[in-house]
């Protein structure tokens, strides 16, 4: 059977990006499975098929033989106008059938400035935009990634959103709501039922108020006492039970991380104040090494990449990080396959690890300083020194690396301009200190907008407006102007301000969404085509204001549009971390202190266990202990009585 866009794909930038049918996809005849899903991925398909959940879920449920999922992916704006020019829909790469002809649709929610892509995905997957405009015969739409726990903004066009980890009970969910399609099964009592398994909100089973106070639109109650009036987050206690996928499908338009790159850890507790994945993937769980190892070599050979990468959000903080790269790198030369470890900290890495590195790619490290000052890295309790970063820098260079890349931010709580200043004055240090090793040592200072997120201790903060953040730009490239030779680049903060809307938002910011949607605000993730006039105008026409939804400081008793989700954080936790933060003292990772009780492990069962009361020699990375003993992080979550 001939595609449907057979006839005129070949008039887009990159067709692949439509057709589907790349090495190891899967596909499953409708009426072999009991439930179907659609991975509906809100960016193109260079994006989403680097996203490493998507792969972790495709490759998951595809292996379960009652479940068919598929993908698709936001289309660039030049197929959008091909499709919207013939009426035609968007159709999965597997079965090429409309989104609208699948038992469900899921869409990871990674970027808040993605939201309006969700609703080109809707809208031309032949589903109603509105989640209240939906009968029993159309696909359950749900949500899930780190902005399902703060979603209001996009409540309006999600049926459901999962809170927390899929992998447990995805599979089991969707199958439940399967049957229930069958079974006749009212579509309002199909939700009251998946809200009632615990880890699902929906936002039309939640009532709303106005709060006087604020003005702001906050849940008020549920509708069904079978709803849960909190909805807690579900997450993955043991990854080992869910081996990382190398089975994935090796994308024919080339991805933007087009590589295997393996999730070695989860979670972190450096507690970076700033940081929201840091909050909300605790605690810390570790991939078997062995499993590690197994996956790198099986991606490698499935897929015939020649570059892999070890992921987490802090890899020099997994205990057998050393061994383990050495164990890798072993079995990668025999193959001349390339190396590269993400996340790394300043003072993470010892001297054995750099050299096993620099034995395979000797052109780049990146290094996330964030703040230019001591003072500020004490705000943000990023617990690095000027002397470890200098060390770093030094070791790297004096290895035979070339280029040093250092993310750092602006817009952060107390700041000043010395702060901001400080920024291109620790990067000129260390463009002058690698120089005197070797004369082609280069610098890159990279500078983005502080978005203050939800379920972080900087919820609270009242963001920069863009004139403030315009005006600490020009004066860090004034800096840097006069910094011999440092490279500095910068996001727009323009688009910062959008983000607060749609990362700190209410309900009611839904219709500034579609508003920014209709009058052609897609891909607003992407500097070519953001627009900030679209989102003021969006906010006038619906009686708010930029301040009102961003700018403005949070109160300690005043509602938040989240307080009804849980992310597994107590609120006085962060509570206390912002006033200490305002105090500028520093918190110890709770992996070498008695616990902090921020809830992460005490509220599902778990307690937290020092296993030693300081971190060992040579920095949070381990020893180098042998990978048969598993090399296990120094603190264990054990059950609870």
């Amino acid at each position: 059977m001939e595609h449907p866009y057979a006839t005129f794909v070949g008039r887009v930038e990159k067709p692949a990006r439509y057709l589907g049918g790349e090495y190891q996809s899967v596909h499953k005849k409708p009426e072999d499975v009991d439930c179907s899903i659609a991975l509906a991925f809100p960016d193109i398909y260079d994006i989403g098929m680097s996203h490493l959940g998507t792969k972790i879920l495709y490759s998951l449920l595809n292996k379960h033989p009652k479940i068919a999922c598929e993908r698709a992916f936001t289309p660039w704006v030049d197929m959008e106008a091909e499709l919207r020019k013939r009426s035609l829909p968007l159709v999965t790469l597997e079965s090429a059938r409309p989104l609208s002809a699948f038992d469900v649709v899921g869409m990871s929610l990674q970027y808040e400035m993605t939201f309006t892509n969700c609703l080109t995905l809707l809208d031309l997957g032949g589903i109603p935009l509105r989640a209240r405009d939906r009968g029993d015969h159309h696909p359950l739409v749900i949500g899930g990634g780190p902005t399902a726990t703060h979603p209001e903004p996009v409540a309006p066009f999600f049926d459901a959103f999962l809170v927390g980890e899929a992998e447990e009970v995805l599979p089991e969910l969707l199958l439940y709501f399967a049957k229930m399609k069958r079974d006749g099964v009212p579509r309002l009592e199909r939700l009251i039922r998946l809200s009632a398994r615990g880890g699902i909100y929906v936002p039309e089973l939640y009532t709303t108020m106005i709060d006087e106070r604020t003005g702001l639109e906050v849940v008020s109650g549920v509708v069904d006492p079978r709803v849960p009036a909190k909805v807690d987050r579900v997450w993955v206690k043991d990854l080992n039970q869910f081996p990382f996928p190398t089975d994935t499908p090796v994308p024919y338009a080339e991805a933007v991380f087009d590589r295997v790159s393996v999730e070695i850890a989860r979670g972190c507790t450096e507690g970076c104040r700033f940081c929201q994945a840091g909050m909300i993937y605790r605690p810390v769980r570790e991939r078997d090494p062995d499993a590690i190892v197994k996956a790198v070599v099986e991606g490698v050979q499935n897929g015939g990449y020649d570059e892999t990468s070890l992921t987490a959000l802090s890899t020099a903080d997994v205990s057998c990080i050393t061994p383990l790269v050495k164990r890798v790198m072993s079995e990668l030369k025999k193959k001349q396959v390339t190396l590269s470890v993400s996340s790394l900290r300043a003072y993470g890495l010892n001297e054995e690890l750099l050299d096993e590195m620099s034995q395979v790619r000797a052109t780049g490290l990146t290094f996330a300083p964030e703040a230019g000052t001591q003072r500020m890295r004490d705000v943000i309790n990023k617990n690095v020194t000027e002397e470890d970063i200098t060390a770093s820098a030094e070791k790297i260079f004096s290895r035979g690396w070339s280029r040093m890349k250092c993310y750092f931010m602006i817009g952060l709580p107390t700041e000043t301009d010395e702060d901001v200043l400080g920024i291109a004055q620790t990067g000129g240090r260390l463009r002058r200190m690698g120089r005197r090793i070797r004369k082609d040592a280069d610098v890159t200072v990279s500078v983005s907008s502080h978005v203050p997120k939800p379920h972080t201790p900087f919820q609270w903060f009242g963001q920069d407006t863009a004139a403030e953040l315009e005006r600490k730009v020009a004066l860090l490239r004034d800096r840097a102007r006069a910094t011999r030779g440092l490279t500095i680049r910068w996001h727009d903060p323009a688009a910062s301000a959008a983000e607060g809307v749609a990362s700190r938002g209410d309900r009611r910011i839904g219709a500034v969404l579609e508003r920014v949607w209709r009058a052609g605000g897609t891909f607003q993730e992407w500097s070519e085509r953001f627009d900030l006039s679209l989102w003021e105008d969006a906010l006038a026409a619906e009686g708010l204001s930029l301040h009102e939804v961003a700018h403005r400081e949070r109160g300690e008793h005043e509602p938040l549009p989240w307080d009804h989700i849980s992310a597994g954080l107590h609120r006085d936790f962060l509570w206390t971390d912002w006033q200490d933060a305002l105090a500028e003292a520093v918190v110890e990772d709770c992996r070498w202190t008695p616990c902090y009780d921020c809830g992460a492990c005490t509220g599902f069962g778990l307690e937290h266990v020092v296993a030693s009361p300081v971190p060992p020699a040579g920095g949070s990375q381990g020893t180098g202990q042998d990978l048969a003993v598993g090399g296990r992080i120094p603190v264990r979550l054990v059950a609870r009585a």
